[in-house]
């Protein structure tokens, strides 16, 4: 053991001392303050990506290449391919620079991404794809950089399981800025002393571990080392200036690049970050939103080293964030292995513009469906074309991952007048490919059979009461509670699941925005302000086909409401939509009052199945999730499931109260009813109709894996009330690549973007480290491939009878599967 640990070190050390040599650093230097020089481009936040390509991106771009050339010591970082390609195309006289640059690895890129993007409310194969799609761009123009590194700076809190979704992608390291409980200028009417908030991330990192690097663990066990911007992505912007701030929005700065300056500010910088430092390495970034380079950044820095670093023992250096964190990774085992939950940060852009993220996610399951449906025996010319027929729709999909796209925190014009001609563009390539590859009903050997006929749930109804009953559950609803479910049992029992009023509607006054609720922040209003259960509503039972319904119609706030119940004899699932819209600064949000004392909640991330504790800095904490909640019981394990079509927010209170956003248009943050936020500077109205569909299963014991949750999650995406037939379509594309283990889902089969054969890629929530076996309908799989979702190949996977077998690396696996046809 004392051999190996010996070997290991000496390993490290030799490694260190490579990256020093090659870095420049003096052998004798005890610190090193490492400044990495960005810009964080926002694609369309507060401009359209054009007023912002014109004004600011391509001038900035232009200066850094300049620089680079100027000086061959000195690294520019990009954060995202998003403008590098819009630059790319507008700018062809540069592209052998560009190529060249990238090449060498001084335009550095701090990530393959399309866009610096939210890992809270994007699908996980939307994630995913965005790192190959970036990716499969510099490959496709002969840059041939590949990251190891994934930066987000300005992501409003993170995905527990962005350590698998990383590894899954081929990243070793990772870096974030924005994570509950932390102070940032700008954001708050408080002091900094009254931060960092006590319970948060931002507490344990500062108070208990003093550190800001540390190696981030996944639920799965993935690991990637990890920095955390304590003071902010652009702690270094003012360098070489003197004043507040670079930042294109409110720059109040002037330049001052006298000697005594800049090396007041590295040493105030350094004197920020020794503190948190376990390694005799600290980490400065430079790169606030849309800010110019530094001149002769080098240069600045040089001075300090011959003047200063004798004297302070600092050596200050211009490199990238991956260079930092390899040297960072020589002492490795200084740092914390922890299980980072950082959320909540901000709660209200979960749910803002709810109808501009359903079409986001609308817009990957039908190109999902289209890549395919190409792949059907039926549709056999059409395999090979079928990327390039979506490429542009793709790019389009994954640019609205961005932190302010999807998260629906830009200015209603940038929405109107871009995002979303963005998404119907889009979208109608998608629908007209996937009608294109729709198989004739007369020849489809596959298609599910009609719908037939069920038989119906018992029911009755009198004296303005509804009885549902089957052999799952029996529900009662009553009109004088404004429609709600007044009582529900599980089964036959008589163990009563829900009590009081649930499903009702509760409107919220909401001083927030759309990144904050009004409880988050001093200053705010989160208030209740009027419920559906005041007023009576009639309540009307119609009987379908393939089930029954439910309906009532209900006034919140001077806007009509309609929600929906869908009941079926054979599910244990009841169905749920609410439709309409939340008056201007109000949140609606669905309550079920449970007769349930819950000490946690389980519930499922991009990557990751989270388990986290009902509240956390916010009374109430609404927190983030993607497909499914699960509250059970402490004392009898009885429990409710509630799942959503669509990521959303939740939260649980001590009186047992489950409380899920609905509808919100909160429009602009203001605190003490007339005060902006300066951090907050974008209002918004929603002007659409929102269709929040949802559905709940009650568990008589047993955890989430034992009820089979997000398999039910997985399943309640197709809508009794959709009436485009997709439901059908999605059940005969699932069928081209299938898996032996039903908890091992494929999320998506595409040609490979790189290399021969299918890519497919599987998720399972439940068996991480299990064995799965993968085939594919009407082919034989002659070879197979573990690889990473950038489509580079790992290992090779055991095939016997033509199909393949792995053992799943995490909650997520790519695998390329070279198959002949049958």
């Amino acid at each position: 053991m004392e051999k190996t640990q010996t070997i290991r070190q000496s390993s490290q050390q030799a490694r260190e001392n490579f990256l020093r040599h090659r870095l420049g650093i003096p052998d004798d230097a005890e610190r090193v303050i490492v400044f990495a020089e960005s810009s964080h481009w926002d694609p369309n936040w507060m401009l359209t990506s054009e007023e912002y390509f014109r004004r600011l991106v391509r001038p900035n771009l232009d200066r850094a290449i300049e620089e680079l050339l100027r000086d061959p010591r000195r690294v520019y970082s990009v954060e995202c391919i998003f403008f590098l390609r819009k630059y790319w195309e507008q700018r062809p006289e540069q592209h052998d620079t560009i190529r060249s640059l990238v090449n060498e690895g001084r335009l550095r890129l701090t990530s393959s991404g399309v866009t610096t993007a939210d890992t809270l409310l994007p699908a996980t194969e939307a994630i995913l794809r965005d790192f190959l799609i970036g990716q499969e761009w510099l490959r496709a123009n002969g840059m041939t950089q590949e990251p190891r590194v994934a930066y987000f700076p300005d992501s409003f809190g993170h995905s527990p399981g962005l350590p698998s979704l990383l590894n899954a992608a081929g990243y070793e390291q990772a870096a974030v800025t924005r994570i509950d409980g932390m102070f940032f200028l700008g954001a708050d009417y408080e002091l900094p002393r009254r931060f960092p908030r006590p319970g948060s991330s931002a507490s344990l990192l500062l108070k208990e571990e003093r550190t800001l690097d540390f190696v981030w663990c996944g639920p799965d066990r993935a690991e990637v080392l990890c920095h955390w911007n304590a003071f902010t992505y652009g702690q270094g912007d003012l360098l070489a200036h003197r004043g507040l701030t670079r930042v294109y929005v409110f720059p109040i700065a002037f330049p001052d690049r006298s000697d005594r300056n800049v090396a007041h500010k590295i040493e105030r910088f350094a004197a920020q970050l020794i503190p948190y430092s376990r390694t005799p390495y600290l980490f400065c970034p430079i790169g606030f939103d849309f800010v110019s380079p530094i001149p002769d950044l080098v240069t600045l820095l040089d001075r300090y080293n011959r003047i200063h670093y004798p004297k302070t023992g600092i050596w200050a250096l211009n490199a990238g964030i991956d260079d930092y964190l390899a040297l960072v990774d020589c002492h490795r085992d200084a740092l914390p292995v922890l299980e980072l939950d950082p959320n909540p940060y901000w709660t209200g852009f979960y749910t803002s513009r709810p109808t501009l993220k359903k079409r986001c996610h609308e817009l990957v399951d039908l190109l999902l469906l289209a890549e395919r449906l190409a792949l059907l025996p039926e549709n056999a010319d059409a395999e090979r074309g079928i990327a390039k027929d979506l490429e542009d729709a793709w790019w389009d999909a994954v640019v609205s991952n961005h932190h302010d796209f999807i998260t629906g925190t830009s200015p209603d014009r940038v929405v109107h007048c871009e995002q979303q001609p963005w998404l119907e563009r889009a979208a109608a390539t998608a629908s007209a490919a996937a009608t294109r590859l729709t198989p004739d009903n007369r020849r489809a050997r596959h298609q599910r059979p009609p719908m037939r006929e069920v038989e119906l749930p018992e029911w009755r109804s009198g004296g303005g009461k509804v009885e549902i009953h089957t052999p799952h559950y029996t529900v009662e609803f009553a009109e004088d509670a404004g429609g709600g479910i007044t009582h529900a049992w599980y089964g036959n029992t008589q163990r009563l699941l829900l009590t009081e009023v649930s499903n009702d509607l509760v409107s919220y006054k909401d001083s927030g925005g759309l990144w904050r609720m009004g409880h988050e922040f001093r200053g705010g209003v989160f208030k209740e302000a009027t419920r559906a259960s005041e007023r009576p509503a009639r309540l009307q039972v119609h009987e379908h086909d393939n089930g029954l319904e439910v309906a009532c119609v209900t006034d919140i706030d001077g806007e009509t409401i309609h929600r929906l119940i869908w009941f079926r004899r054979d599910s244990p699932v009841i169905r749920f939509r609410v439709e309409g819209r939340a008056a201007e600064r109000r949140t609606v949000i669905v309550r079920f009052a449970t007769n349930l004392s819950a000490s946690r909640l389980v519930m499922d991330m991009p990557g990751a199945v989270i388990v986290r504790a009902p509240e956390k800095l916010y009374a109430p904490t609404f927190w983030p999730l993607q497909q499914f909640v699960h509250v059970q019981d402490d004392a009898d394990g009885a429990g409710i499931a509630l799942c959503f079509g669509m990521p959303g927010a939740v939260s649980y209170r001590p009186d047992g109260r489950l409380n899920v956003i609905a509808l919100r248009n909160a429009t602009r943050e203001r605190a003490f009813g007339f005060l902006p936020i300066p951090g907050m500077p974008v209002s918004g109205r929603e002007q659409s109709i929102h269709a929040f569909e949802y559905a709940i299963l009650f568990t008589p014991a047993g955890d989430w894996r034992q009820n089979g949750i997000p398999l039910v999650a997985h399943s309640v995406v197709d809508s009794p009330w959709d009436m485009t037939g997709r439901a059908k379509l999605r059940e005969l594309a699932a069928s081209v690549v299938t898996t032996d283990r039903a908890e091992v889902i494929v999320i998506a089969v595409k040609p490979a973007s790189r290399g021969d054969g299918l890519i497919a890629r599987l998720l399972t929530l439940t068996s991480p480290g299990s064995p799965v076996a993968v085939s594919i309908r009407n082919r034989t799989i002659k070879t197979a491939f573990l690889c990473d979702a950038r489509e580079r190949d790992l290992e090779p996977l055991e095939v016997r009878a033509g199909i393949a077998h792995l053992t799943m690396p995490g909650t997520i696996a790519t695998v390329r599967l070279l198959a002949t046809r049958r």
